[in-house]
């Protein structure tokens, strides 16, 4: 998983150094996430790297749900949207051959836009995601609007490890 961290890693710093300078007039998440994905993330695209292809980028796609330990088993569909996906490969969605949402992602990346910290329930979800799907690396990101004191950090999740400020950009 060090491939992909890099990738998120440099792709996090680059959006920040080149859209949240206080030029972007961008006022919500979708429109960041969108400027991330089309932007610094699809720089990452290598067809030797382990995001070899662009098609392996999903805005908004489904997931297979995971029961967080304080729900008590009580979620209604078996499927979740989250903001970013990367699939270990092209094409690649939740849908296993029976169709029920079962193949989990390699990267999922969760945002939060004009907030001052990560948002501690999409870790919790993140930290239930990666337990029982261990080859899935989690991503909470927050960042401000350029007007606002600029901060863009992200915390890492996986199966064993919860970082705080694994990247932190004052």
């Amino acid at each position: 998983m060090v491939s992909i961290d890099k990738s998120i890693q440099s792709a996090l710093s680059n959006f920040a150094d080149e859209e949240l300078d206080g030029s972007w007039s961008g006022q919500r998440e979708r429109e960041a996430v969108s400027l991330f994905a089309f932007g610094a993330l699809i720089e990452q695209v290598d067809t030797s790297g382990v995001i070899s292809s662009s098609r392996q980028i999903g805005l908004e796609v489904p997931v297979p749900q995971v029961t967080l330990d304080d729900e008590g088993g009580s979620n209604k569909k078996n499927q979740v949207c989250k903001d970013l996906v990367i699939w270990p490969k092209a094409r690649m969605t939740c849908w296993d051959d029976n169709q029920n949402p079962t193949v989990p992602p390699m990267a999922i990346v969760e945002w939060k836009f004009d907030r001052a910290s990560i948002y501690d329930a999409d870790v919790s979800w993140l930290k239930a995601f990666t337990k029982e799907y261990s080859n899935c690396i989690g991503y909470a990101v927050t960042a401000n609007q350029p007007c606002s004191r600029f901060t863009l950090s992200c915390t890492r999740v996986s199966a064993n490890q919860t970082r705080s400020k694994w990247l932190h950009i004052p």
